[in-house]
């Protein structure tokens, strides 16, 4: 009877979480060579230049010695549907372009448009990068001492396609 039930706890399907918490399921939980927070903060609703959004985040880091820390937090972002993001994604892309010791690229992530941002001005980098999900959706991948190679490949663990479909 126990195996049984152990069978069926393994093949039972995965519980869908309600708004906005579902924002989160396309987000990995862990990243090789990465801990994870003890527990990720609940969905906060804030407002910022390009508006009112909901947002889930999960944070990361690796303590590499007494000196060397790099931090990766993935953030979900939600605009409601009316809003389209992209042109004033752009626009904030092409002003910090303008900065000394920022580098700034257009990258294509799982098929979607994504802007790469990093920025050297104090020595270590802390890179940015915006994946343009649906119109009102975004994924942010902010990484602190962490270049944009690393940061790409970390976000490719990112299920987008669970992310655009979260209701």
């Amino acid at each position: 009877m126990a195996l049984a039930l152990a069978a069926q706890e393994k093949t039972a399907p995965e519980q869908k979480s309600g708004w906005p918490k579902s924002l989160a399921d396309g987000l990995p939980k862990e990243l090789p060579g990465y801990q994870a927070a003890p527990t990720d903060p609940l969905p906060d609703t804030d407002e910022n230049e390009m508006g009112v959004f909901t947002q889930v985040a999960r944070f990361f880091q690796r303590i590499e010695s007494p000196t060397v820390t790099r931090q990766f937090q993935l953030v979900v972002q939600d605009y409601g549907k009316e809003k389209n993001l992209e042109p004033e994604i752009k626009k904030a892309v092409a002003d910090a372009a303008t900065h000394p010791n920022v580098e700034v690229k257009d990258v294509a992530i799982a098929g979607l448009k994504a802007f790469a941002v990093t920025d050297r001005s104090s020595g270590n980098p802390t890179t940015l990068i915006t994946v343009v999900v649906l119109p009102s959706r975004l994924v942010l991948a902010q990484g602190a001492n962490v270049d944009r190679d690393t940061a790409l490949k970390l976000l490719s663990r990112v299920d987008f396609a669970r992310i655009a479909a979260a209701k």
